[in-house]
């Protein structure tokens, strides 16, 4: 990230930092050995440009950054300078957002993602047969919800429904081109729960959410491909709507520390419909546990996965964070490799 901040300081075109960013991200893949890829997607053409104020040091839009030299991330220096995500949003603006919109579908631009066809290029060239996974929200992530918006849910439903009209127009159109480019899963939803439950009622749920996640499932499914609903917290409380009414094929973010274990998926049949993508635990295991127990619980999440109905695909329990031990990390894809009788990663 230092290496990038510092061109883009800079001036590196926009071309050679997409190209360095396809090249980057197809290395860790490649070494790695996965089978299944999501990309972080090329930076925007316009992006802002930081100033460089010393060492490792920068600024941007007034903040003040610098390099953490525990995780090799750039962050603000002062973290409290950086307003939360759903501070950032206004609701009069939202609100002027919402009246301006016009209901039609965005023109699509017909333009793939440059590292998405960049590491496409690479893969081919290696003889990778990688099944690439996109990310696309259809404003059900309510997790991310501010406020205000939480409120609509009682005062102002219609505002709300338009509001996820809106961003489930724009998330279509941008599904349809991602699945032509060769994206044969779809990862939808967002974070709906927490570890005590949903962070709005099943009633609220099953009225708001689940109307689109199954209509973003049903165009999935008529362009032919898979729709994995992507969500960490316990989903206990709405087990029907989430896991069998959706019509999902797989279930990502398995959070093991939020109840959602093999055991009881077992247990309540969500592993027999569903493709369980999961369930090493990226909470505690992975952050401050041993390689020897990570190997572990690899085994043990591998045996349970077998005997799902619906499919295992071994995955963390949320994304590989900076608090992930990289020789943990590096563990897991390890005994994986044991487990199926593969060679170990290179030295």
């Amino acid at each position: 990230m230092a290496m990038a901040w510092d061109a883009m300081a800079d001036g590196i075109a926009w071309e050679e930092l997409a190209e360095a960013e396809i090249k980057a991200e197809y290395a860790v893949r490649k070494f790695f050995g996965l089978n299944m890829v999501r990309l972080n997607g090329a930076p925007s053409r316009n992006f802002a440009r930081p100033v460089k104020t010393g060492k490792n040091k920068w600024k941007l839009n007034g903040t003040a950054y610098h390099l953490n030299e525990r995780i090799f991330m750039v962050e603000p220096e002062n973290p409290t300078e950086a307003m939360s995500d759903s501070k950032k949003i206004s609701e009069n603006e939202t609100r002027l957002m919402i009246e301006k919109w016009d209901g039609n579908e965005p023109a699509e631009s017909g333009e793939i993602d440059p590292v998405l066809r960049g590491v496409q290029s690479l893969a081919q060239r290696d003889g990778l047969d990688w099944v690439y996974m996109a990310e696309i929200g259809a404003g059900t992530g309510v997790a991310f919800y501010p406020p205000f918006m939480l409120m609509w849910l009682i005062d102002e439903p219609d505002l709300l429904r338009r509001w996820i009209d809106m961003h489930k127009t724009a998330a279509f159109a941008a599904t349809k081109l991602a699945i032509r480019a060769g994206c044969s899963v779809v990862a939808i939803g967002g974070d709906v729960s927490c570890d005590k439950g949903p962070f709005i009622s099943p009633a609220h749920y099953h009225e708001f959410i689940l109307p689109v996640i199954q209509e973003h499932v049903k165009l999935i499914h008529s362009l032919g491909a898979k729709a994995v609903y992507t969500s960490d917290g316990n989903h206990w409380p709405i087990k029907k709507d989430f896991f069998f009414n959706s019509g999902i094929d797989g279930y990502k973010e398995v959070d093991k520390a939020a109840g959602m274990t093999w055991p009881r998926m077992l247990e309540e049949g969500v592993a027999d419909r569903v493709c369980i993508i999961g369930n090493i635990d990226a909470r505690h295991t992975l952050c401050l546990g041993t390689p020897s127990e990570v190997r572990a619980e690899v085994r043990e999440c591998l045996d349970y996965g077998r005997r799902a109905k619906g499919g295992h695909i071994l995955h963390a329990s949320h994304s590989v964070h900076e608090d992930v031990k990289a020789d943990n990390y590096f563990a897991v894809v390890n005994a994986y490799r044991e487990y199926f009788e593969m060679e170990p990663l290179p030295n």
